[in-house]
């Protein structure tokens, strides 16, 4: 004989319940067919957040771009504070390319957001935002050119690393002045009295100016960026060949205040030694022209951001070039050729790589894709033990369940709500009972030698109790047991 225990479905119950109350903490899914029901609900209860948020969800997926930027602004606004509110905002600000505003709106969800995985994908789309943002900032820079060069404003102490002009016969070796550049813009930032502007907003500037390399060098050119970016001072320079194995690198320091040069320096070396090179341009670049001093353990560490082999950081400055031009796939196998020639590689290349890996992936994925991730996940209220879309009822027939019965007009809040749970355990106790099926008095009065001629209370208890009074009744759980008899047939016909 074999005994069976409610307290097993209980345990069973309990963690389905979970995560049942877990996904009604989002708001109901909604679909643009709402939107006139939404409106309508909205004009009678102005002051309910939670039907505004649920109307810019409704909005966004109907095209409505505009209607829910300022529906979903208004709920924010109004106090609402719920991971869809924030998520679904940034997802409206990014469509309309309002990528500051974005930019905000997904950082607040990071905050407020229940969802993980929707989470995850925000943090990787906060990178590419990033870039976009970069790009309208040099865009309307352009557009206020005249007005930005007569104000003048410069941020004081601050550099702007430009990539160097390439001269040199051998195009194979024009992928160093980006390489460079970012080593620069790394050793530069070892001294704490600089403020180092980021190579990925320099370079936006650049490609917005629609420059070549070989402008890069010209002073007017640097002048120029230098009042666009609001760097204080620009540095630019050539990288020129001399001959097959040696390397010139001449520079020039500008103010960009007075559009005029206040220092220039000029070092070579051979193709192997490049790296030392560069170190004793940054070095004397800080010193000698800026006047600022370096400690010695500011200068050792300067000295050790270096790589190993000349192939792996020509690979590393393709890799930054093709990610620049946002040919994705291309820089991640060059940044993976540059790691494999070179495992230690610079801290730089590991923080250009990781934002590689974050563009790409939020590249490949739209606002539609998010939202989707975010409905899967519990934050808007979807899966099977989610509350279903507002204007729909689930059919669980197919599967043997009866639907839930409506609540009456007049039933109160505490009926409406007790009718839910109900409803809910009912569903609950009903997918478990498919799978361990409760005994009946009849099965479990089958010549059974070993059944107690006394049945206790719970034994003798009516075949068709109420699963909520069980499952959640005045003590929290009641553990309900019985006894089920399993008789097997021995050939022959015997018991």
């Amino acid at each position: 004989m074999i005994h069976g225990t409610r307290p097993f479905v209980r345990r069973l119950l309990l963690p389905a319940m979970g995560l049942f109350l877990a996904a009604c903490a989002g708001l109901p899914e909604v679909q643009p067919v709402d939107i006139p029901r939404l409106e309508q609900e909205v004009a009678t209860s102005p002051d309910d957040t939670d039907l505004q948020v649920q109307l810019g969800m409704a909005q966004f997926k109907g095209g409505e771009l505009e209607a829910a930027r300022a529906t979903l602004r208004g709920a924010v606004d109004a106090g609402n504070e719920s991971g869809a509110a924030y998520l679904y905002l940034g997802l409206v600000e990014e469509e309309l390319e309002d990528w500051s505003a974005a930019r905000d709106a997904y950082n607040r969800y990071l905050d407020v957001g229940e969802s993980s995985p929707a989470r995850d994908e925000v943090r990787k789309r906060l990178t590419l935002i990033g870039r976009n943002l970069l790009r309208a900032q040099a865009r309307q820079a352009l557009a206020q050119e005249q007005e930005i060069t007569e104000t003048g404003a410069v941020a004081p102490q601050s550099i702007a690393v430009l990539p160097m002009a390439f001269f040199a016969s051998d195009p194979e070796l024009e992928p160093l002045i980006y390489a460079l550049s970012d080593m620069m813009i790394t050793d530069f930032k070892v001294s704490n009295a600089l403020v180092v502007l980021e190579r990925a907003q320099i370079q936006t500037l650049l490609d917005e100016m629609q420059l070549t390399s070989a402008g890069y060098a010209e002073a007017e050119t640097g002048a120029r960026a230098g009042r666009l970016l609001r760097a204080e001072h620009v540095f630019q320079g050539a990288l020129t060949s001399l001959g097959q194995q040696e390397l010139q690198t001449a520079a020039d320091v500008l103010n960009v205040q007075r559009a005029a040069s206040i220092g220039e320096l000029t070092e070579s070396a051979l193709l192997e030694q490049l790296f030392d090179m560069e170190k004793q341009i940054v070095i004397r670049t800080i010193r000698e022209v800026l006047g600022v001093e370096l400690t010695p353990a500011e200068e050792q560490r300067i000295l050790e951001n270096r790589m190993d082999n000349v192939l792996a950081f020509l690979a590393y400055g393709r890799g930054l070039r093709e990610l620049d031009d946002g040919n994705y796939e291309a820089a991640q196998a060059e940044f993976d050729l540059a790691l494999s020639l070179d495992p230690g590689g610079m801290q730089s290349m590991s923080i250009a790589s990781t934002e590689l890996i974050a563009l790409s992936d939020a590249a490949g994925t739209t606002t539609t894709d998010l939202a989707g991730i975010a409905s899967a996940t519990g934050e808007t209220g979807a899966g099977f033990f989610a509350p279903p879309p507002a204007n729909t009822t689930e059919d669980f027939s197919s599967i043997g369940i009866a639907g839930e019965q409506p609540v009456g007009a007049g039933s109160t809040a505490d009926d409406q709500q007790a009718a839910t749970l109900g409803g809910v355990l009912t569903t609950l106790t009903s997918l478990t009972e498919g799978v361990f099926p409760t005994a009946t008095l009849s099965e479990l009065g089958v010549g059974s030698a070993q059944q107690s001629q006394n049945p206790t209370p719970t034994e003798s208890q009516p075949a068709n109790r109420d699963p909520v009074q069980e499952v959640a009744g005045d003590s929290g759980i009641a553990e309900a047991q019985a006894r089920i008899r399993i008789v097997i047939q021995r050939p022959g016909g015997e018991q």
